[in-house]
């Protein structure tokens, strides 16, 4: 039986601020503050300094969970009710249906602590609604030194403060880790190249297409029959090369501070042929314009496609249902290594699918969520950030049966946590766990050598980035107006111009006319105006 009594082995990580010592009553006993100027945590009349904890609350918990899969009572979370003296309630909810989490909203339930799977500026409309209470940054603050030192360790603390605001306030804790430092990658069967006889990774737009075309025609996994295409996601790359980003529009800004659409540049219109003509040739799966992650991953597991886009993260070794196992677990003789971004036709190189720096939506408190019990996710929450040994233990399991360390350090997760289905019912991994990771730590700790090549491309390589290439102080009405009605004016012409349904050339200039008509001129507009008022003189 697993024991939940978590037992630290030594001196526990203190990453301390100059207000710890109100925080400290809402951490361990054992973290104590140095500073002077900190505030008598004996002033705050809703903690009693000689055990905070003493109060038993019951937190209801929508956490980050597994892809589909539903929480319950686990032992994870045994340990963070002893420790903190709650009861957690996991609401039953998969974040990641969108459908579902709508619905849950409208019939007016809500929940004390609530994680949802989207960016700050992707969860307006349910923050419209009054789902999340307010927060003052001096309470976030004052509670989460070691969460918000964590944060401003690796992205600038102005862009930090400006962009975890929401038309003024304040609804979530922040969130961010060093993934979102690091953009996709692509991946290649190694296998494969072999097989159809090249020896070098593509370095130029030329030779990934001359790799699309053996991958789709000349029998890449020698089975005698013709049911292979190059690749999923074969855009990153491409995309790139001509200095666009990954999502359907992006807004950049020149090196004049001049704002514009990517979507209505030459530079898009010269993707968009390239993009047809591979289509004409039978390069690109007809099904991945509608196919979503499950039936990419399929086909990559299956061996049905040679190239796939991804971040490294989903290559490593140590991830649960990583992309590198899939495939091995049904060819064992398969190799997947990584090619850098290759060269457009004026020799420009780029990946993407990584937003401007900033703050994602962490996770938000419910509208009727009291003090204390906000205080308390805060405590709980803030010491995961504080104490990597408590972290690790409930991230990864019990040491010798959730994971084991090489000699080198390197955390190991053993073959029964590897199993998505195990890490749900023990509670590990983000559900709880989730917390503002650094690079540092992750290649101190978690990252394993064979694991690299795909980081150091990532980390390496030129980026493009999603959406804007500038800081924003706050959202872009006009883009929450109307930026669904411009994407998806946009995807409809990619998607039409890339399978021949229509000649981009007499429609490029209709097609440009009618995107600033729906609403892009007003989006092009606001951003002009929010670069203005970050880089005027």
């Amino acid at each position: 039986m697993l024991d939940t009594k978590w037992k630290p082995k030594g001196k526990s990580l203190t990453v301390l601020t100059t207000s710890v010592m109100a925080v400290s009553l809402l951490l361990s006993a054992c973290v104590k503050s140095k500073d002077p100027e900190s505030q008598d945590a004996g002033s705050d009349p809703q903690v009693d300094p000689s055990n905070p904890y003493k109060k038993h609350l019951e937190i209801t918990w929508m956490g980050h969970n597994a892809i589909g899969k539903i929480y319950g009572e686990t032992p994870m979370q045994k340990l963070i009710e002893e420790k903190f003296n709650v009861t957690i309630k996991p609401v039953p909810i998969d974040i990641f249906n969108q459908e579902q989490v709508n619905l849950y909203f409208a019939d007016g339930k809500t929940a004390d602590f609530i994680r949802l799977n989207g960016t700050l500026a992707g969860m307006s409309a349910i923050m419209d609604q009054g789902v999340f209470k307010e927060i003052p940054e001096e309470t976030l603050r004052k509670y989460m030194p070691n969460w918000m030192k964590a944060l401003e360790g690796m992205v600038d603390p102005k862009i930090v403060k400006s962009s975890m605001y929401y038309d003024g306030k304040l609804y979530s804790v922040p969130f961010f880790n060093y993934a979102q430092l690091q953009p996709w990658v692509m991946a290649i069967r190694k296998d494969w190249l072999d097989n159809v006889g090249i020896s070098k990774m593509p370095e130029t737009m030329e030779e990934y297409h001359e790799v699309l075309k053996r991958f789709t025609y000349n029998d890449p996994d020698k089975n005698g029959k013709n049911d292979t295409y190059g690749g999923h996601g074969l855009q990153l790359y491409l995309k790139g090369a001509f200095g666009i980003g990954a999502p359907d529009v992006n807004y950049y800004a020149d090196k004049s501070g001049k704002v514009s659409a990517t979507a209505t540049t030459d530079n898009y219109k010269a993707y968009l042929k390239v993009l047809q003509s591979w289509y004409k040739e039978g390069l690109i799966d007809p099904e991945s314009i509608t196919d979503q992650r499950p039936q990419q991953r399929v086909k990559w597991s299956t061996g049905k496609i040679g190239v796939l886009a991804d971040h490294p993260w989903w290559y490593a070794s140590n991830t649960v249902g990583n992309l590198t196992k899939m495939l091995t677990d049904n060819n064992p003789n398969a190799k997947v290594e990584f090619f850098k971004p290759f060269a457009g036709p004026d020799g420009q190189k780029a990946t993407g699918n990584i937003p401007f720096p900033g703050m994602q939506f962490g996770f938000g408190f419910g509208k009727d969520t009291s003090d204390e019990k906000i205080q308390r996710i805060m405590a709980i929450k803030d010491y995961f950030a504080a104490d990597d040994e408590f972290w690790t233990r409930v991230f990864y399991g019990e040491e010798g049966k959730g994971y084991t360390r090489t000699p080198e350090g390197i955390i190991q997760v053993t073959p029964e946590y590897q199993n998505v289905d195990k890490t749900v019912a023990e509670g590990s991994n983000q559900y709880f766990a989730l917390r503002p990771d650094t690079w540092e730590y992750q290649k101190k700790n978690i990252i394993y050598k064979v694991d690299m090549p795909a980081y150091d491309i990532a980390m390496n390589s030129p980026v493009v980035y999603n959406t804007v290439n500038f800081v924003t102080t706050s959202t872009n009405k006009a883009a929450a107006k109307s930026g669904a009605a411009v994407n998806t004016l946009v995807r409809e012409f990619e998607t039409n111009a890339m399978t021949g349904k229509l000649d981009i050339d007499k429609e490029w200039d209709a097609f440009k006319k009618k995107f600033l008509e729906v609403g892009g001129q007003a989006i092009i507009d606001e951003y002009q105006k929010q670069y203005d008022a970050v880089n005027k003189k």
